[in-house]
């Protein structure tokens, strides 16, 4: 495993080809994400705001998927910032994921630079996820709840729009 990325690192829009390694790289990152399959993966990225891979040397080595406001996303943390948002100009990341091949390379750093704007950004990360809840915070997004459905306890934040 190369400790740089190549030379030929590209960022695009997810396609339908992508949906096998994209599940794959989620499946392998449990720990950090809730778990997808092939449909789930596809509705996502059908109502999504950003959809996008990073590959490198042609394999994907992360994704990022982004949600507007009021798409029918049957997730309590979505329902969460919809209700905390006074208003609609925000952005819900609902993931973004790094394979193991790839990870400590800045492919998370490279996929939020293609997503962020001046709109607000919100998003969860597991409390027991110290190396995300670190470079969330270094990213100036700031913590602003807590919820606990039963599952991991998710520490909720938001980046504040520009």
């Amino acid at each position: 495993m190369s400790p740089v990325l190549t030379q030929t690192t590209t960022i695009r829009p997810i396609t339908d080809e992508d949906l096998d390694t994209i599940v794959e790289i989620n499946q392998d990152a449990l720990e950090g994400v809730g778990p997808l399959d092939r449909a789930a993966t596809a509705a996502l990225v059908e109502m999504a705001d950003d959809a996008l891979v990073m590959t490198d040397d042609g394999d994907i080595a992360g994704f990022v998927i982004t949600l507007p406001p009021g798409v029918a996303y049957d997730s309590t943390r979505y329902r969460w910032f919809d209700e905390y948002f006074e208003t609609s100009e925000y952005v819900y990341l609902d993931r973004i994921v790094v394979s193991a091949d790839h990870r400590r390379k800045g492919v998370a750093s490279k996929l939020y630079d293609a997503i962020e704007g001046d709109k607000p950004i919100g998003l969860e990360v597991y409390d027991h996820n110290d190396a995300s809840l670190a470079f969330h915070s270094g990213r100036g997004f700031e913590e602003v709840g807590v919820l606990a459905e039963g599952g991991p306890v998710n520490i909720m934040m938001v980046r504040p729009g520009d």
